[in-house]
């Protein structure tokens, strides 16, 4: 029974591992094509890596999620019950993922992946915490909030740079102090 109950946690991940791999193979291909052209990372590559990484962050706080509705239903159910309650959050995650997505735009483009995966990790973050909230069993808060947090540094890190190399393309707004100082 311990093997089911694992396997219908690990399941929880599935949604991440199915629509994260646009994703991956574009970051794969930008970083390939950057690779043998010679030429920077643009928006698009930037906006793959980070979608792999947020992708990443809800694949594993779902995880959590997952495990901590499990804890919470074996107090309360037998393993046969938990099973088929795991199961169906597992696909209610699927529907969500699937739906989020569909609604962002991001399978019509994929640069649009990276605001639906960052929406995805943040209601996994709120409802792990909701439901942390609701049991008895003392289980580890922080790695969602380490998680999450990580997530957003890099995703900070990487936007700046990307807005920093991109300051001398002639579409990027001028400053405006330089402005001024251009009129003087």
């Amino acid at each position: 029974m311990a093997l089911f109950l694992f396997a219908s946690r690990l399941l929880s991940i599935a949604p991440a591992l199915a629509w994260g791999w646009p994703s991956a193979l574009l970051l794969l291909d930008g970083v390939i094509s950057s690779f043998v052209e010679g030429r920077r990372w643009g928006f698009s590559e930037t906006a793959s890596a980070l979608a792999c990484i947020w992708c990443s962050a809800a694949g594993y706080l779902s995880f959590f999620f997952t495990d901590c509705l499990m804890s919470r239903w074996l107090i309360n159910y037998t393993p046969q019950a938990t099973i088929v309650r795991l199961l169906t959050i597992n696909a209610v995650n699927a529907y969500l993922t699937s739906s989020i997505l569909a609604l962002i735009g991001g399978f019509h483009d994929s640069r649009l992946l990276l605001p639906g995966w960052i929406g995805i990790a943040t209601m996994l973050t709120i409802l792990y915490h909701i439901t942390h909230q609701q049991i008895t069993i003392r289980k580890e808060t922080s790695t969602s909030i380490n998680v999450f947090s990580i997530a957003s540094f890099l995703s900070m890190v990487a936007l700046l740079a990307l807005l920093y190399s991109q300051q001398h393309h002639p579409d990027f707004p001028k400053y405006p102090s330089s402005q001024r100082l251009a009129r003087s």
